[in-house]
């Protein structure tokens, strides 16, 4: 599965509609989504959740009887909530940040899940807010997922710094099955699809503007050593390459394969996670991915939103 932080056009950035300023706050949301790689399964099932160890199963999981499917929900927060979306003068501010609970430190399914919930709130508050501060404390990130979540605050925070950023992003998550599989290692896996929602509106160049796309992607995909860091040691890691090309609109909102891998440390009780992505599902172009480090030189952004300007001028001759 991919990364946050493959490399994508700014050509294509700039058709979101947002303006040579708002490229770094584009690549920042957009590097969340990964490649749009092929999903793999990341290693085979080691045993069924029925509460007594062996080697398929060394930490005696055990159904807990509740249906996970569907979105994920995290429901304690800290504080008031009293979120504003962002406007002309500042990004969304006062976002919703997860708190700790008992429940993430249990070793057992439901721990589990609660360490998802809250992964899924922590990325709602990051991409708002640009702040890995969620991400602290709770849960582990596997040091790839660890990354890839920095690469991307580093973005956001970049675009802000240049006066860009989307009026109301959101990122959610959802759970493909009832109950978590056992990989091969006796760790737990729950396959799943991430959203990302840019919103209608974006601040870019002072003012607001329509988030708009219009791009499509052929993406290829092949597959890599495995990274270090993989709670499987047979899990495949692919890289994808994207292009994109003028085409029908894309939707603003986006939706990937993903993979939650758990394994829980006795020692801090806490549960680390391994975040990987896979095929985009939804969203086109603007969703096959994007430089995490997307912050271009002014010059770089004007030269790039000349050259989109003279090819859409191209090709609405053409047409």
């Amino acid at each position: 599965m991919s990364s946050f932080s493959q490399s994508f056009s700014r050509r294509s950035l700039l058709r979101l509609g947002l303006g040579a300023s708002a490229v770094a706050g584009s690549a920042a949301l957009l590097s969340a989504c990964g490649s749009g790689g092929s999903s793999q399964q990341s290693g085979s099932q080691g045993g069924s959740l029925n509460g007594s160890k062996s080697s398929a199963n060394p930490n005696g999981y055990s159904d807990d009887g509740q249906n996970y499917s569907g979105l994920v929900e995290y429901t304690h927060y800290e504080g008031t909530l009293n979120y504003e979306q962002g406007t002309v003068e500042h990004p969304p501010r006062n976002a919703p940040k997860p708190k700790v609970t008992d429940a993430l430190s249990a070793n057992t399914v439901t721990g589990f899940h609660e360490a998802i919930a809250y992964f899924a709130a922590a990325m709602d508050y990051l991409v708002k807010t640009g702040s890995t501060d969620a991400f602290s404390t709770g849960i582990q990130l596997s040091s790839k997922t660890r990354s890839e979540v920095d690469a991307l605050s580093a973005s956001i925070l970049a675009g802000v710094e240049k006066g860009s950023w989307y009026v109301n992003p959101s990122a959610s998550y959802a759970l493909s099955s009832a109950q978590p599989s056992i990989m091969s290692d006796g760790n737990l896996l729950f396959k799943g699809k991430y959203t990302l929602d840019f919103g209608a509106e974006a601040v870019a160049e002072g003012k607001i503007q329509p988030v708009v796309a219009s791009a499509s992607a052929s993406a290829s995909a092949e597959p890599t050593e495995p990274s270090e860091d993989a709670l499987v040691s047979d899990a495949a890691s692919p890289t994808a390459s994207a292009t994109a090309s003028a085409a029908g609109p894309a939707s603003r909102v986006t939706v990937q394969e993903c993979d939650f891998r758990g394994r829980y440390h006795a020692d801090s009780k806490m549960w680390e996670l391994s975040v990987a992505y896979g095929a985009t599902l939804q969203g086109g172009a603007s969703t096959a991915s994007a430089a995490a480090s997307g912050a271009a030189s002014a010059s770089e952004s004007v030269s790039a939103s000349a050259e989109a300007s003279t090819e859409a001028s191209a090709t609405s001759a053409a047409s």
